[in-house]
């Protein structure tokens, strides 16, 4: 029995202890010695990597390249949203939910593709000051656990079966988990911005 349920939830209980294992570092301040080491890295990226000579020289590149980055973020929001909501039932509900999750994972994927890329053009030009924020590494972080949710989780289960044949509150979890933590990467991208 307990055999078997790991077998089926093997992908989503690893998932949940490297969580667990985040968090735990998190807790023990583990973070400030890693991070602490990477200053170097970080100055380098601001001063001499042609990232970051770019990004400070040109002001209009840097706008441009950063106009793609929010562009890109609000495709992923909007993916997000419809898929989302649509497997809680709240829009679009004319559509199966099969063929939406898949058209929109394609779209997904790509925007956040080019949000990485160009969110490290944008890191790079500011990269002494994004260093120093603790908003930027809880983007970061969240990011990561965004990525592995989407990609170890939610897309395998839902590409495993009809989603018919899933329990109706594991798919209102997975929708839900799935808005909060990509709002959560948003808010403290926003925050990035004011600060």
């Amino acid at each position: 029995m307990l055999n078997s349920m790991l077998g089926q939830y093997r992908r989503t209980i690893i998932l949940v202890v490297v969580f667990l294992l985040i968090a735990i570092l998190e807790v023990l301040e583990v973070r400030t010695t890693i991070y602490g080491n990477s200053l170097p890295f970080f100055e380098w990226m601001k001063n001499s990597s042609w990232l970051g000579i770019i990004g400070t020289t040109y002001g209009s590149v840097y706008a441009t390249i950063e106009a793609v980055h929010l562009l890109s973020m609000a495709v992923i929001g909007g993916t997000v949203l419809a898929t989302d909501l649509r497997l809680l039932g709240v829009v679009l509900t004319d559509i199966p939910s099969e063929t939406l999750t898949r058209g929109t994972h394609k779209v997904f994927r790509n925007a956040l593709i080019c949000a990485i890329a160009t969110g490290i053009f944008c890191a790079a030009g500011v990269a002494d000051k994004v260093y120093y924020m603790p908003v930027f590494w809880v983007k970061m972080l969240a990011l990561v656990a965004g990525g592995c949710f989407v990609f170890l989780v939610k897309q395998p289960l839902l590409n495993s079966m009809p989603h018919s044949e899933i329990n109706p509150w594991t798919i209102r979890l997975l929708a839900t988990t799935s808005i909060l933590v990509w709002f959560t990467v948003a808010a403290a991208g926003r925050w990035i911005g004011f600060s």
